[in-house]
C-alpha cells in the first residue's frame, strides 16, 4: 500500500469540472467549486454522520433513564438523584460521571491546596480543559450547572474537529473512502461516549491528531503548539514529543540522493552502511543551518505546556511535582515497569462487578486486540502512526494498574485508520462483510457502554 504524501483526487471533484467545461479556463470559478465541493464532502463524510452517532448516544441514554434505571435496587443510583430523571436536566448530566466532577470543580474553584496533594486532589487533572469550560461558561454564570454543559459543549465540538482532522490526515495517507471509514469507526468505537462526556478525551484527541496532521505536513511551529496545548490537556501531552520529534528526524536526515540501484552491486550489508552514512551526513549537516535550530525552539513548545503547569504548581502549592504526588498518593500509580505487572494481572483474574473500579476482561481485551495492530500499522502507514501507537499503548501499562485502558486506547487514533484501510481492500463483497465485521460489534458494544456509563457503573471510569 502506497503512503506516500501524494495527493488523491477525488471522483467527485474531477467529475465537477468536467460537467463545466465552459468555466474550466475561470480559476476563480474552479476554486470555487473545488471548495463548496470539499465542504459539501466534509459535510456528508464526516459531520453528518458524527452527529447522528451522537445523538443517537443521547437518545440511548434517555431509553436508559426512563426504562431501566428504575429497574435498579438502589434508585436513582447517580450522584445526582431524582434529577437525572426529569428533562431537560437528564440532557447533561447523564454525561457527568466520575472524573467530571473533578473538572467542574477546578473550573469553578480552582486547583485545591497543599494539604490535598497526598489524596485523591484536583491537581491529578490538567487545566487547559476546565480552563475553556470556564471560558465558555462566563457568559450564562459559573455555577455547577453551567460549567457542566459548558463542558458537554467544549467536548462536543472537540470531537467533531477530531473527527474532520481525521478524516483530513486519512485523506492524505490512504485516500478519501478510507478517510470516512476511519471517522465512522471513531464515532462507533465501544468507548466513544466519552467524546461527548464531561471528560478529556475529546479535547486531547483533537490535539493529538492535529498536531500530528501538522507535522506530516512540515508545519512545525503549529506541530508544536498543538502538542504544547495537549500536554496542557493531559500528561501524556509531553508524549507528543517522540511522535512529532520522529517525523521530524526524518524530515532532517531524509537524502535527496536515492542509494537503492546500489544494493544488488553491494550487498544488503553494504547498502545498510551506506544508508546510515547518508543520515548521519545529513544530521550533522542540518545542525549547521539555523533554520533547524528554530524547528528545534518549535518543538520544545511540547513538553512546554507540561512545564507552564508544574511552574503553576510550584507557585500555588510549592511543588513542581504536584500532579505526580497526587497520583501516586491518591490513585496509587507511579512509573512501573509493564511487563511483570501484565503477567500479573492475567494470571490474577477478576470476578465481574459493576462496583470494581478495574473492568478486567475489558481491559485485557483491549491489550490483547490493539497490540497485535502494531504489525500493519507499521507496515502500511508511514513510522510515525507505528510510533504514536507504540507509545500510547503501552503508556497506560506503565502506571501500574491497568484501570480505565479501554478509555485511554479511545485516542490511539492510527487503530480507526488501519481498521478504514483493512476494510477497504479486496472485491466489493469483502469489503462489505470486512466494515460490517467492524460496525456492528461496535454499535452493540457502544450501545451497552452507554447506558453503562448513565447508569454510572464503576467499572467503566
Amino acid at each position: 500500500m502506497k503512503t506516500s504524501d501524494e495527493p488523491v483526487n477525488h471522483p467527485i471533484e474531477a467529475g465537477s469540472a468536467s460537467l463545466t467545461p465552459d468555466n474550466s479556463t475561470d480559476p476563480t470559478s474552479s476554486t470555487s467549486k473545488t471548495r463548496s465541493s470539499s465542504v459539501l464532502l466534509l459535510c456528508s463524510e464526516v459531520v453528518a454522520p458524527f452527529l447522528a452517532i451522537r445523538l443517537l448516544l443521547f437518545l440511548v441514554g434517555m431509553v436508559t433513564i426512563y426504562y431501566i434505571m428504575p429497574l435498579l435496587k438502589h434508585y436513582p443510583p447517580a450522584p445526582f438523584g431524582t434529577r437525572i430523571l426529569l428533562l431537560p436536566d437528564m440532557l447533561y448530566l447523564m454525561w457527568n460521571h466520575y472524573d467530571s466532577g473533578f473538572y467542574v470543580d477546578i473550573a469553578s474553584n480552582g486547583y485545591w491546596g497543599a494539604n490535598t496533594l497526598h489524596s485523591m486532589s484536583t491537581w491529578a487533572f490538567f487545566p487547559l480543559y476546565p480552563l475553556l469550560m470556564r471560558f465558555i461558561a462566563l457568559p450564562f454564570g459559573t455555577n455547577d450547572d453551567a460549567l457542566r454543559v459548558a463542558g458537554i459543549f467544549v467536548s462536543n465540538s472537540a470531537a467533531l474537529i477530531a473527527a474532520i482532522y481525521l478524516y483530513k490526515l486519512t485523506t492524505k495517507e490512504l485516500g478519501h473512502k478510507p478517510a470516512a471509514r476511519a471517522v465512522l469507526y471513531l464515532a462507533l468505537f465501544p468507548m466513544s461516549f466519552f467524546l461527548s462526556a464531561v471528560y478529556t478525551e475529546s479535547l486531547f484527541l483533537a490535539l493529538a491528531i492535529s498536531c500530528t496532521y501538522y507535522a506530516r505536513l512540515h508545519r512545525w511551529w503549529l506541530a508544536g503548539l498543538l502538542g504544547g496545548l495537549a500536554a496542557l490537556t493531559r500528561p501524556q501531552g509531553a508524549l507528543m514529543l517522540i511522535v512529532v520529534g520522529w517525523e521530524y528526524l526524518q524530515f532532517m536526515t531524509a537524502s535527496s540522493q536515492s542509494i537503492e540501484s546500489q544494493t544488488q552491486m553491494s550487498g544488503r550489508v553494504v547498502f545498510i552502511r551506506q544508508w546510515l552514512r547518508s543520515r548521519l551526513i545529513n544530521f550533522f549537516q542540518a545542525l549547521l543551518r539555523w533554520h533547524t535550530w528554530l524547528d528545534f525552539a518549535c518543538l520544545a513548545l511540547i513538553p512546554g505546556g507540561l512545564a507552564l503547569f508544574s511552574i503553576y504548581a510550584k507557585l500555588k502549592v510549592g511543588a513542581f511535582t504536584a500532579f505526580s504526588m497526587s497520583e501516586k498518593y491518591g490513585w496509587h500509580r507511579q512509573f512501573t515497569n509493564p511487563l511483570p505487572v501484565l503477567i500479573n494481572y492475567i494470571q490474577h483474574s477478576q470476578p465481574a462487578s459493576p462496583y470494581n473500579w478495574d473492568f478486567y476482561a475489558l481491559n485485557l481485551i483491549m491489550i490483547c486486540a490493539f497490540f497485535p495492530l502494531l504489525i500493519p500499522i507499521f507496515r502500511k502507514l508511514p513510522s510515525t502512526y507505528g510510533i504514536f501507537t507504540l507509545v500510547f499503548l503501552v503508556m497506560p501499562l506503565t502506571s501500574g494498574r491497568f484501570t480505565s485502558v479501554p478509555r485511554y486506547y479511545l485516542v490511539v487514533f492510527p487503530v480507526y485508520m488501519i481498521l478504514a484501510w483493512w476494510s477497504c481492500r479486496g472485491s466489493q463483497e469483502q469489503q462489505g462483510w470486512r466494515h460490517s465485521f467492524i460496525i456492528i460489534p461496535f454499535a452493540i458494544l457502544l450501545s451497552l457502554g452507554m447506558a453503562m456509563f448513565t447508569l454510572d457503573v464503576y467499572s467503566l471510569a
